[in-house]
């Protein structure tokens, strides 16, 4: 079981954000590799990859060799994923596309057992270390260390912001500037005036609340200006993302 709220708590005591990336590919030697590198987080994502339950206890098992928190992006806001997801060890949760307190609460309530919330209870799980660990002392550790981050990336859940941020359980929000960008009909326009401007009032918001407030960033350019506007957890692209840039810096370099 990773301490992900303890551990980011203790990075962000020390630093001004912590910095993480997004897993698109299924290797476990690429999240070894980011952790002894110095980021603090990775992100797993079962979203949009082929990542899913079948793998990701190796995925999540890396990740603790090497000290960096694995959080996963489940498929969508659903109990039974979001149970899976921490029964196989995760540090916490990313849910995509809430915009709404109302399903917020929907993902604390599938993440924390009671009475803090409804999550199906099984003792001989990963996280519970097989049954090694005793069964209040794993779930209080549960409730206490594992993280729920909500998805802000539909124009819908602009006006519902300070709701979400204000339910119990709910430790922070992360900005989706693709989906975002596409529900307000500017897919992609990461430069627009009215999505910059979109964008720094969500960080404001959630920087002001206390809360860990993130956002993804296909560059270290965007991450530096986000982190500048209040945004303390930082995606920066993926290990796809990285691997492309390097094969394309070492070939642009050969062919000089």
């Amino acid at each position: 079981m990773t301490k992900g709220k303890t551990l980011l708590k203790e990075m962000l005591l020390t630093k001004a954000a912590a910095v993480g990336t997004f897993l698109f590919s299924s290797e476990t030697a690429n999240i070894e590799m980011l952790g002894y590198g110095g980021f603090d987080f990775i992100i797993i994502d079962t979203e949009h990859s082929l990542n899913g339950i079948h793998n990701l206890a190796g995925l999540i098992r890396a990740a603790e060799v090497t000290g960096i928190v694995p959080i996963v992006r489940v498929m969508e806001n659903k109990p039974a994923l979001i149970t899976k997801v921490l029964d196989s060890g995760a540090g916490g949760v990313l849910i995509p596309r809430v915009n709404t307190p109302e399903q917020a609460a929907l993902a604390v309530k599938a993440a924390k057992y009671g009475p803090q919330g409804e999550r199906g209870l099984a003792g001989i799980v990963r996280a519970a270390h097989y049954g090694f660990t005793p069964l209040k002392e794993y779930t209080a550790a549960q409730n206490s260390n594992s993280l729920v981050i909500v998805q802000i990336e539909d124009i819908a859940a602009l006006d519902k912001v300070d709701e979400i941020l204000a339910v119990e359980g709910v430790d922070g929000i992360f900005v989706g500037p693709a989906d975002l960008s596409q529900s307000m009909g500017i897919s992609g326009e990461f430069d627009n005036p009215e999505f910059k401007k979109v964008v720094k009032d969500v960080i404001r918001r959630g920087s002001q609340s206390g809360k860990i407030t993130g956002i993804f960033s296909p560059t270290v350019k965007d991450a530096k200006l986000w982190q500048r506007e209040g945004a303390n957890f930082l995606a920066v692209g993926s290990d796809t993302m990285l691997f492309a840039q390097a094969v394309r810096t070492t070939i642009a370099s050969m062919k000089d």
